[in-house]
């Protein structure tokens, strides 16, 4: 894997693989996608949260057309959590002054009973309905992988890979869309964020 900075070699980024249990959501599985967010996860958390936020950021428009043209539902997608605006919010808090107490003031904003996801076979009749709600599981992921989620045995990379893979996913009308052209937008954003925090 050539790599520049902290971002991957695109090629080696987007190889995929037929979808097993370790793939959250339609496949294909983008087989080196948890092995670039340990990688950054190695570097420090910083680097891990920075890439889940521009990811979420990315896709954060589909949230906001969701929101403007069926408000109740999308209200009623996110349950006890706050919207994906103040997720990310929270999360950028934390990026601009990293201290325990904003740590917690973001998770404040997830709803950590939450039992079933948008990436779940359940929905998956439904997956590409919307792309608001890969939207939403994006943010509520990207202020998991700072946070961590208590309730799960999911490890901060697992759920920066999830965020990742939401955004992606939120790009993508069918499984037949390219994965590629989807994954490109979300990396294109990640290198951008990196490049602006230096």
């Amino acid at each position: 894997m050539a790599a520049t900075g902290l971002s991957p070699e695109f090629d080696w980024l987007a190889e995929t693989g037929d979808a097993d249990d370790s793939w959250f959501g339609p496949g294909p599985m983008l087989v080196n996608l948890q092995h670039w967010m340990d990688r950054l996860a190695a570097t420090s958390h910083r680097h891990l949260v920075l890439a889940t936020y521009a990811a979420a950021q990315t896709s954060h428009p589909h949230w906001d057309k969701w929101l403007a043209d069926s408000p109740n539902i999308a209200h009623e997608s996110i349950l006890d959590a706050r919207t994906p605006t103040e997720q990310l919010a929270a999360v950028a808090h934390w990026l601009d002054t990293p201290t325990e107490e904003n740590k917690s003031d973001a998770q404040e904003t997830v709803d950590l009973t939450k039992q079933l996801h948008w990436y779940h076979e359940e929905y998956e009749d439904v997956w590409f309905d919307e792309p608001g709600m890969w939207a939403v599981e994006s943010a509520e992921h990207c202020v998991l992988s700072l946070t961590g989620d208590p309730y799960s045995s999911l490890t901060l990379t697992n759920l920066a890979t999830i965020a990742v893979s939401c955004a992606v996913n939120s790009f993508r009308r069918s499984l037949g869309d390219s994965i590629r052209a989807a994954l490109r937008s979300v990396v294109d954003a990640i290198a951008d964020q990196f490049a602006e925090a230096g």
